[in-house]
């Protein structure tokens, strides 16, 4: 018996059981490997098996993505949906131009509304959001 079939065989499969300690999804590749290595090994010319081993591979995607999509779910807590005007926070640094401010646990660079200046341990309200940056006041 030829060494090409089982060394794909075992290739696939070891990209196969990779791919469950990892979070890529790299199992159609080891599917198409794995395929190729079996009809190969049974005899099978090469142009038919490579055909044979794509379409495993194209219906594994298929399978396997919509079982991915169908069990993946969120485990964070919905954030920055930029509804924080209104909320409160603490400046935590000090820069030349912007301040740090933590807010919900996150810390964000914050601007000063008209130009005052904060200090460390004050407390500011969220004016604006521009991008990123928040425009605050304090309180």
């Amino acid at each position: 018996m030829d060494v090409f079939p089982i060394f794909l065989l075992i290739l696939g499969l070891l990209v196969i059981v990779l791919d469950m300690m990892v979070s890529a999804f790299i199992t159609p590749v080891g599917v198409a490997f794995a395929v190729l290595g079996l009809l190969l090994g049974f005899g099978w010319k090469f142009i038919e098996s490579f055909v044979v081993s794509l379409v495993a591979a194209v219906v594994s995607y298929i399978a396997i993505g919509r079982y991915i999509k169908k069990d993946v779910q969120d485990m964070g807590k919905q954030k920055y949906t930029f509804e924080l005007k209104g909320k409160r926070g603490k400046v935590v640094e000090v820069g030349k131009e912007h301040y740090l401010v933590e807010l919900e646990g996150d810390k964000w660079i914050a601007l000063s509304e008209n130009g005052e200046k904060l200090k460390i341990g004050d407390t500011v309200e969220v004016v604006d959001v521009d991008g990123v940056k928040l425009i605050v006041r304090k309180v």
